[in-house]
């Protein structure tokens, strides 16, 4: 994709209006039908629900503190809680966009209205966790041929966006067509690790940048202003973190002269564009093969040595904490930039660390089509032997001290929470 370099300017656009934040009391599930329902283990649990889609009764797993359904893709999971839009029954009614702690309490509900372009588009939920800002968009089809060049992994988008604060459920509204305007615009374009979005002068060329701030503010820049190198670059990637975008620049000319930025500042320089981009609360992780990069709120980059480590591949998604980052069997702890790895604990190489515990323990999960070995095992905060648990758990991720369960159904998706308490270990 061409960059345009317009005038050098910053439009500060301040948002026009807020929605009110809706209080409630009762857990986000208490009105969907067969999610309230509390279950009958034979044991007394944490958890109080019927799951959804989990099968865990082997290991103890019986009842959850917290299951409901939401919009295809529309689910963001933090240390906190979890961020959600219901499904959908008329799609051109106002959207209901819900936030619950992972013990089942509901934070607060905001409604979004749904702009009269978009009821056929497919609804998307982005998010900056340095910020704790969601943004709530839709994507509709590219009316493009094959030939003409898009950046990869985006979408159009309709002009309208609503930026919701994670904390308070604080809700801002935007049309974007006046802001791109700005940098000589005529559409916009994002994706799910953008809170913000892509300026388009044409069909193959960006003029600017459009994101948005803790203050729900949103703020443009022309490329011209962000670039931090001379040359002949294409956009490759783009993301937003701690209000700022995030992007890599590939030089048409070396295309081993890859420039990964945050906002104007260069932050590294890869031989090749497939950086992969992993924002935390606190920090930033790059991630290239078995190179790895922190970046914390300063903008500071520590590369860490990983030489004791294998990462894993790419596709193994990468994870991160408010403590550490998780990459395949590699624990990095983010305040001292210290690695733990696993490997000689892991019960197969291609296993990879789901996440951690309160009390130290790591959850170990091996689940690619066509592994050698399948399964989950629990490692011991003393670093014993790692124990096989009795169910695989496909599509988990591990937050503070829950267990969730994400399944993408045909029309929903399905969100199940287990309290790591009622795990139950294998009786030797």
């Amino acid at each position: 994709m061409r960059l345009r370099n317009l005038p050098r300017r910053t439009a500060a656009l301040v948002a026009a209006s807020a929605l009110a934040a809706a209080a409630a009391c009762s857990s986000p599930t208490a009105t969907q039908a067969g999610s309230s329902a509390a279950a009958s283990p034979s044991r007394t649990t944490y958890g109080t629900q019927t799951p959804l889609a989990g099968n865990f009764e082997a290991s103890g797993l019986t009842a959850t503190t917290l299951s409901f359904k939401a919009e295809t893709g529309t689910v963001y999971a933090d240390e906190a809680g979890v961020t959600y839009i219901e499904p959908r029954t008329d799609a051109s009614a106002d959207l209901t966009v819900r936030r619950a702690l992972w013990d089942g309490t509901e934070a607060w509900s905001t409604a979004v209205a749904v702009p009269d372009d978009a009821a056929d588009m497919h609804l998307r939920l982005s998010a900056d966790p340095g910020i704790g800002v969601v943004s709530v968009w839709f994507a509709g089809p590219d009316e493009t041929s094959e030939d003409e060049i898009l950046l990869r992994n985006t979408e159009a988008m309709a002009n309208q966006v609503t930026w919701l604060e994670l904390e308070t459920g604080r809700a801002t509204s935007e049309d974007l067509a006046a802001a791109a305007f700005e940098y000589a615009g005529v559409s916009v374009r994002s994706n799910e690790n953008f809170a913000g979005a892509i300026v388009m002068e044409d069909d193959s060329t960006t003029s600017g940048v459009l994101y948005v701030n803790a203050d729900l503010s949103l703020t443009g820049s022309s490329w011209g202003e962000l670039l931090s190198a001379e040359g002949d670059f294409q956009l490759s990637d783009v993301a937003q973190w701690n209000g700022t975008p995030l992007f890599t620049l590939t030089d048409k000319q070396v295309d081993t002269n890859n420039i990964v930025q945050l906002g104007p500042a260069e932050l590294l320089i890869a031989d090749s564009d497939s950086v992969r981009f992993i924002p935390g609360p606190t920090h930033l992780g790059l991630k290239h093969n078995e190179d790895l990069w922190l970046v914390d709120e300063t903008g500071a980059v520590v590369e860490v040595d990983t030489g004791a480590c294998e990462l894993g591949e790419n596709h193994q998604y990468p994870t991160i904490s408010d403590t550490a980052l998780y990459a395949g069997l590699a624990r990095v702890t983010l305040d001292d930039h210290s690695l733990e790895c696993l490997a000689d604990l892991a019960p197969t190489a291609g296993a990879k660390i789901a996440g951690e515990f309160s009390d130290g323990s790591l959850l170990l999960t091996s689940t690619l089509y066509g592994a050698d070995v399948q399964g989950t095992w629990l490692v011991p905060a003393d670093r014993s032997e790692a124990i096989k648990l009795d169910n695989t758990f496909n599509s988990t991720e591990v937050h503070s001290d829950y267990i969730v369960q994400i399944t993408d159904g045909a029309e929903v998706t399905f969100v199940d929470v287990y309290d790591y308490r009622d795990l139950t270990l294998p009786q030797e």
